[in-house]
């Protein structure tokens, strides 16, 4: 009696199935790709509304906004408050509002006027471990990069790592306004002679020695300001107060990068601030840094960033949106926006166009 025949698939048939699951494949994996951006850009948002009510926070137990510290070469000393006697950045005024008191008062030794060895040794502990709300988890799998300047040095508050080892950076930025001044330089290298430097501008940004080479700091934060919400006469809801930082791609991981080679927690600086003066830009390595990209908001999200009002709220905004609508956002008090005067404006004679 003959055996049964044996039932296959010929290999035309297998090769037309693969064939099959490939294509399904490529249909199905751009909304993978998109559904996983999503997610990430809802962490990345909801980042910011949780460093944003910390600022609300900050403003409503002592009276202004986080400042912006003095310079790139000073972090967060936990003896010294907040305001204009505290050398850190508007990140780390914002710890004790955020559940993170532990952390703020790591870099203190009691005595506000000395720097003691235990106290730097505990400083560049902080910016060695950095929250996870400072990152935005569409650009950097970690926000440990190398610090790779300047010998792996931190701060004059801090102990420097060695061989360039890895500290934290942020990928969210303070507003300081409309004009293109994000940071001075390093500044004094002591206490004492910090807190009576001249750094060229008063609390809530004025002008008071040439110091500052622009005519006003009209933002939210910048060095050493203590700006409350009765200064921001546009409105709260109307107003940045933090966003999200254009970086170069090559550089996410490298802390080589001039708007991203200083730590998480340091005064005011480009890593940390920036400036309504540029139109908001996605990541791309089409613009170097010395021509304006490391003063810039931006994102390597697609389509536009996100960026915080003073009043908590967080919006996405378009790279291509209006650059004179931008900068009015960053300034906190040029009043609203004439668009009819803006797009037809007078002519000579001062008749309409």
């Amino acid at each position: 009696m003959p055996l049964p025949r044996r039932t296959a698939f010929t290999l035309v048939e297998l090769l037309v199935v693969i064939a099959i699951i490939g294509i399904l494949v490529a249909l199905l994996l751009p909304a993978v790709q998109a559904a996983r951006e999503a997610a990430r850009r809802e962490t990345c948002r909801n980042n910011m509304k949780q460093l944003a009510l910390g600022a609300q926070n900050h403003e409503s137990t002592v009276g202004y906004f986080p400042s912006g510290g003095w310079s790139y070469f000073w972090v967060g000393d936990g003896d010294r408050g907040f305001g204009t006697k505290q050398p850190g950045g508007w990140i780390y005024s914002t710890l004790p509002f955020i559940e993170e008191q532990q952390l703020y008062d790591l870099p203190s030794d009691g005595a506000a006027e000395t720097i003691s060895a235990a106290q730097k040794q505990n400083a560049t502990y902080v910016v060695q471990n950095p929250l996870d709300a400072v990152r935005c988890p569409s650009r950097r799998t970690s926000t440990l990069t190398p610090q790779v300047y300047n010998a792996g040095f931190i701060g004059y508050n801090a102990n420097s790592v060695e061989g360039g080892g890895l500290v934290g950076r942020s990928d969210y930025a303070a507003n300081s306004g409309d004009q293109n001044h994000v940071q001075y330089g390093e500044g004094p290298s002591n206490l004492q002679s910090a807190q009576s430097h001249d750094w060229g501008n008063s609390k809530t940004g004025k002008k008071i020695s040439a110091a500052l080479s622009v005519s006003e700091l009209n933002g939210t934060t910048f060095c050493r300001s203590e700006v409350g919400i009765r200064h921001i006469t546009d409105g709260t809801s109307k107003t940045y107060l933090i966003g999200e930082k254009f970086l170069h791609p090559q550089n996410y991981d490298t802390g080589t990068d001039g708007g991203d080679n200083e730590t998480w927690c340091t005064g005011y600086n480009n890593d940390n601030y920036r400036s309504g003066f540029f139109p908001p830009q996605a990541d791309s390595e089409t613009i170097e840094p010395e021509n304006t990209g490391d003063v810039r908001f931006g994102s390597t999200h697609p389509g536009g960033l996100q960026m915080a009002y003073c009043d908590g709220s967080v919006e996405t905004v378009a790279y291509d949106i209006d650059p004179y609508l931008f900068r009015g956002t960053c300034n906190r008090k040029d009043g609203a926006v004439d668009y009819e005067l803006y797009y037809n404006p007078p002519r000579q004679g001062g008749t309409p166009r």
